[in-house]
């Protein structure tokens, strides 16, 4: 039977010829999954966390809180076929990357649950909130964001509290200091969602930070006395608190201005009295990634304090020939790393650049190296197990894209080094080239890097961001932070000043870059809302290509150009609508928006700005056409009306192809037109419309977001 059917296949199917059939046989080897797989072994472990990410991602993506039993035995039934099959074949490998996505499915629903605290309901009038202060953020204009653990809200002091709230104080009031217990008024909120489908999300970012409502005082916070025993790891939070806010008050009492609040801002993480001007110059010209705490900052800590003690102890020469000195520097370094984890607030991405730092000098301290792309793999895992929300967060994709990019980029180039010979250069003048060739590669494969998940999340590039890193990671790496630490250690003996000056220089320096860049013409690129297919698309490609050692890393570009070209033929919205329906925004045949009846929440209106592709910043806010009952709009694709009276709906229904109002529509509106009344915002949230050649399209945050622990809204 065998050999009849083999007989049959030849019959039916002609031999190749001898040369076309040789080449075959070679290329079906070149490409063989098994022999990739056998080349490659060696590297699937950085596919680990990758896989076990991508079981976070389909669980934020689900549209209902999965059922954790399920998930278990999910885990146990791939985990038995792997265990079965065995990691040296094919189907184990896949069977492993399936465990470890359910695995990662399992975490996120554990920790969504772990962190589960009561959320409050919007009152609409001010309740009286006693409380202890857990943080403060002190702000340019004088105002203070609370973050206060309520120990009482209202009346009922039976109600269930929510772990925290975030509260914002205006006005002449004294700010209360951490740890201190205080009672006011205040209007609550629910945190809200996100003001676009698809967009930033704050009330999933709220639940898993404990914090339980938002809002504003009403009345100034006085101090009380409570009953409520506080505990020693509240008593050492506010005491750090505390000692944060005291290190920032002097540096900027030694440096005043912009110059000091960025020194606070790079030393303690308090951002909050950066001038508004100075932080949009940053951001335009691609610099505001030295304000946020994250591996860079942490890397030139502990990398001073590992260079400077390693120096010191090499002065002794008994001691560098008989003593293991790179190791106690490797050991100081990681205490202070330590010591800046906790002093600049202990933020998601410090914690992640601490882990980062803390497996590098760990492998040190073991003779290892130290530099590798097991140990990044090794420390997203970490990050991941114990913040599995960190994932969706734009900080974790962009530092971890730029460290990943960078280690395989210096690796690939460290390889491609050693084939060729040494230069006839000058040592002095081979290593001033190498430098900066050095600072060049680094900046453009780092803004490579994290450019697709800035278009993503801010919706824009710094088109010159280049060369505006070039000009100032220089002053960064060699002044100002090396003089920042130098401060902290002087600070105790009253001797900052000597470190700071040096410190205020650099970061004029480095504003001074920052402004003159951003003043350049186009130097800010905007892109309207990305597709999330483009981003994953971009994702996929780009681990494809930096993860893979051979040459089958470059089936990744294909996947990465199908996403550039996606988002680029992507169009906005044509209309935005607001979640509590005060407003709405068309999209005008020139790309500008037209608000109806008139902007409101400046947060909103940035939010749209941004997803339609405009610049928020000096962008005219451009008012429909209105009258007493109703405001209209029409950009040849979609004619809008914004009805406020309900004299209006008569003519307003026929005419439209979108009503919005926040009072209560008439049933026999909804045959002629498109209605968003206030049942349907309750419902849906923030709502976007475009029109298509099918007709038009409409997305809604609740769609977008589910059903989930963290949303008020059904689906």
């Amino acid at each position: 039977m065998i050999g009849r059917s083999r007989s049959a296949a030849a019959r039916r199917w002609p031999a190749l010829p001898a040369p076309l059939l040789g080449l075959s046989s070679r290329l079906s080897r070149r490409v063989s999954v098994r022999r990739i797989a056998d080349s490659e072994r060696e590297r699937l472990f950085l596919w680990g966390p990758v896989a076990f990410g991508a079981g976070i991602a389909a669980y934020f993506a689900l549209p209902r809180e999965p059922v954790l039993a399920a998930v278990l035995v999910l885990c146990v039934v791939t985990g038995i076929v792997a265990v079965r099959c065995g990691p040296g074949r094919l189907g184990g490998i896949a069977f492993i990357g399936l465990f470890l996505a359910s695995l990662g499915m399992l975490d996120a629903g554990l920790r969504s649950r772990w962190v589960a605290a009561p959320v409050v309901s919007e009152t609409g009038y001010p309740v009286p909130v006693t409380g202890r202060i857990i943080g403060v953020d002190l702000r340019e204009d004088g105002a203070a964001r609370l973050t206060v653990a309520p120990e009482r809200i209202g009346r009922d002091a039976a109600a269930e509290l929510p772990t925290l709230l975030s509260l914002w104080m205006r006005g002449s009031w004294s700010v209360p200091t951490p740890g201190q217990a205080v009672r006011f008024d205040a209007m609550l909120l629910p945190p809200p969602d996100a003001a676009v489908p698809g967009g930033f999300d704050y009330a999933r970012r709220a639940w898993f930070a404990g914090i339980g409502g938002v809002g504003f005082l009403t009345s100034a916070p006085k101090p009380v006395q409570t009953a409520r025993d506080v505990g020693l790891p509240v008593r050492l939070g506010t005491a750090i608190e505390r000692t944060r806010l005291y290190i920032a008050a002097r540096i900027r009492q030694s440096l005043p201005g912009s110059v000091g609040a960025i020194a606070a801002a790079l030393v303690t993480g308090e951002r909050g009295a950066i001038p508004d001007a100075d932080e949009d110059a940053l951001r335009a010209s691609g610099l505001a990634h030295i304000l946020a705490i994250s591996g860079l900052h942490m890397m030139l800590v502990v990398g001073t304090l590992f260079w400077f003690t390693r120096a010191c102890l090499a002065l002794s020469p008994s001691l560098a020939l008989t003593r293991p000195i790179k190791k106690w520097a490797a050991a100081i370094a990681l205490i202070g790393g330590l010591g800046y984890l906790v002093l600049s607030g202990a933020s998601i991405a410090t914690q992640r650049a601490f882990i980062m730092a803390a497996i590098m000098l760990v492998a040190v301290l073991l003779d290892r190296p130290a530099i590798t792309l097991r140990n990044v793999a090794i420390a997203a895992s970490i990050v991941l197990v114990l913040t599995p929300e960190a994932l969706v967060t734009a900080s974790f994709q962009m530092s971890f894209a730029a460290t990943v990019a960078l280690v395989s980029a210096y690796e690939a180039l460290r390889w491609w080094s050693l084939s060729r010979s040494e230069s006839a250069m000058a040592p002095p003048v081979r290593f001033l080239v190498r430098a900066v060739l050095g600072l060049v590669f680094t900046a453009l494969i780092a803004g490579l890097a994290t450019g697709p998940f800035a278009a993503y999340h801010f919706n824009r590039v710094a088109v010159y961001g280049l060369i505006a890193n070039v000009a100032a990671m220089p002053l960064v790496s060699v002044l100002v932070m090396p003089s920042a630490l130098a401060a902290v250690l002087l600070m105790p003996f009253g001797l900052e000043g000597l470190a700071l000056v040096p410190m205020g220089l650099g970061i004029e320096g480095v504003l001074a870059v920052a402004r003159a860049v951003a003043g350049w013409e186009g130097a800010v690129r905007m892109v309207s809302q990305v597709p999330v297919a483009a981003l994953l698309l971009t994702i996929s490609g780009g681990l494809w290509l930096l993860l893979w050692r051979t040459g089958v890393r470059l089936l990744g570009v294909p996947f990465i150009a199908a996403g550039v070209v996606l988002s680029a033929v992507s169009d906005p919205p044509d209309l935005f609508v607001a979640r509590d329906l005060r407003m709405a925004a068309l999209r005008m045949q020139d790309g500008a928006l037209a608000f109806l009846p008139k902007p409101g929440s400046d947060y909103e209106v940035e939010v749209w700005l941004r997803s339609a592709g405009l610049v928020p910043e000096g962008t005219p806010r451009r008012r429909a056409a209105c009258d007493t009952w109703a405001c209209v709009a029409d950009n040849g694709r979609l004619r809008v009306s914004y009805v406020s009276d309900p004299v209006a709906f008569a003519e307003d229904c026929a005419w439209a192809d979108v009503v919005v109002t926040p009072i209560s529509p008439p049933q026999w509106c909804r045959d002629d037109a498109i209605v968003i009344g206030p049942q349907d915002a309750a419902r849906s949230g923030a709502i976007t419309l475009t029109k298509t050649a099918n007709g038009i399209a409409i997305e809604t945050a609740a769609d977008r977001s589910g059903d989930r622990p963290w949303t008020r809204r059904g689906p």
